[in-house]
C-alpha cells in the first residue's frame, strides 16, 4: 500500500509539471482545442484489464466528463469455468482551471460480478463424499470515490486512487444437484490487502486517444 501511495504522488508531481508546461503552450496564439472524446484501456484493481471511454462536456468550461468503464474476463480457475465481468460509470471533474485533463476527482458506480462453473463438484454430506455439476456466484456494487491524474492531449495517460464504498460479501457459496438433492457448500472469500467487508482500495493505470 505503501508502495502505491508513493507511486501515486510521483505521478501527482509529474502530472502537475507536464500540464503546467501544456497550459504554457495554449497561451500563445496557436493555442490547441480541447479534445472531448478520448477512448483508452485501464488495468488495475478491481477491474483488472477492460476499456474505457470519456466525454468532456462543456459543463463549467468543460470541466465536467462523464464516463464508462468495462472490463471482461473468462478462464479456468482451481477446475472451475470462470467469467469474470466489472462495469463502472460515472462523472470526472477537473480541478484547479484544468480543462478536461490534469488532476480531477471521480464520482462513479461500480459492480463486479463472478460467476463459476464447477465439473464433478465434490460435496462432503452425511452419506460421504458425493460430485455433482455445480456453479458459484458473487456480485459487489459500490460507490467510487477517486482522484485522478490524466497527462496529454491526443495520446494521454492517466493514473485513479481511491475507494469503493459498498457491502462486500466475505463468503462465496457453491450450489448444485446431486442425487436429485440440492448440495450447498460455503466457501470464506481469502483475506484481500486492501478490501473489507465495507468496499475495497481502488487503482489503476491507464492510456488512451482523444479526438
Amino acid at each position: 500500500m505503501k508502495k502505491i501511495s508513493l507511486l501515486f504522488t510521483m505521478l501527482l508531481f509529474c502530472g502537475i509539471a507536464f500540464s503546467q508546461e501544456e497550459e504554457n503552450k495554449e497561451s500563445k496564439p496557436k493555442g490547441k482545442r480541447i479534445l472531448p472524446f478520448r477512448i483508452g484501456a485501464k488495468v488495475g484493481i478491481p477491474n483488472g484489464f477492460g476499456g474505457n471511454i470519456e466525454y468532456v462536456t462543456p459543463l463549467l468550461n468543460s470541466r465536467i466528463a462523464v464516463f464508462g468503464d468495462y472490463s471482461g474476463f473468462s478462464a479456468e480457475i482451481d477446475d472451475a469455468d470462470t467469467k469474470l465481468q466489472y462495469y463502472e460509470f460515472g462523472t470526472n471533474i477537473y480541478l484547479f482551471g484544468n480543462k478536461g485533463r490534469g488532476l480531477y476527482g471521480a464520482l462513479s458506480y461500480g459492480k463486479l460480478n463472478l460467476d463459476a462453473a464447477y465439473n464433478d463438484y465434490e460435496f462432503d454430506t452425511d452419506g460421504g463424499v458425493v460430485t455433482a455439476d455445480a456453479k458459484g456466484d458473487y456480485e459487489v456494487s459500490t460507490f467510487n470515490v477517486k482522484a485522478g491524474l490524466k497527462m496529454g492531449r491526443r495520446f494521454y495517460f492517466r493514473t485513479e486512487l481511491g475507494y469503493g464504498f459498498g457491502s462486500v460479501p466475505q463468503e462465496f457459496v457453491i450450489t448444485g444437484n446431486a442425487n436429485g438433492m440440492t448440495q450447498s457448500e460455503t466457501v470464506e472469500i481469502p483475506e484481500i490487502p486492501g478490501m473489507s467487508e465495507n468496499g475495497y482500495v481502488m487503482f489503476n493505470i491507464g492510456f488512451g486517444i482523444g479526438f
